[in-house]
């Protein structure tokens, strides 16, 4: 690591300086002063970043294989659509949601929450309040039934 130490064009800047050059050295860092307002030491900072930099040589080599690490990244364009069922239910369709629903155990409280975080962060609540539903009303998603509540932060 380089330390670059500028503004040695200034009084404080120049008084400043060896102490801060000694703290560096103490801790191991390379410091350099420099002014660049003046250029004064910016082409000896240049060819000490050089120093450090691999040569053209070694960034032609291919770099040793460190194994293979996928990431898979969601679907953006993964999203739903909320219709009414015939017996004035709502219905959420699509896939993400409706995976998410299947995968969750209702019974546990940790999952229930987790689902209603999720819906949350897919938009899928504020969804479902623009279309209308409100507490007692009953939501279909996937092959789960919900009755949807009402939450402490909405008018009564």
């Amino acid at each position: 690591m380089l330390v670059a130490f500028n503004k040695m064009d200034l009084p404080a800047a120049q008084e400043a300086w060896p102490a801060f050059a000694r703290a560096r050295k103490a801790e191991g860092s390379d410091a350099m002063a420099l002014a660049a307002a003046t250029g004064e030491g910016l082409a000896t900072f240049r060819a000490r970043i050089a120093e450090l930099l691999p040569s053209a040589d070694e960034l032609e080599a291919p770099p040793e294989p460190s194994g293979v690490v996928i990431h898979r990244i969601e679907s953006m364009t993964d999203g739903f659509v909320i219709e009414r069922d015939a017996d004035g239910a709502y219905r959420v369709r699509g896939k993400r949601i409706e995976r998410i629903a299947n995968q969750t155990n209702f019974d546990v409280e940790e999952s229930a929450e987790r689902f209603q975080r999720d819906l949350a962060r897919l938009g899928v609540d504020t969804e479902l309040r623009r279309a209308g539903v409100a507490a007692g009303d009953l939501v279909r998603i996937g092959g789960a039934e919900l009755e949807w509540e009402r939450q402490p932060w909405e008018d009564a």
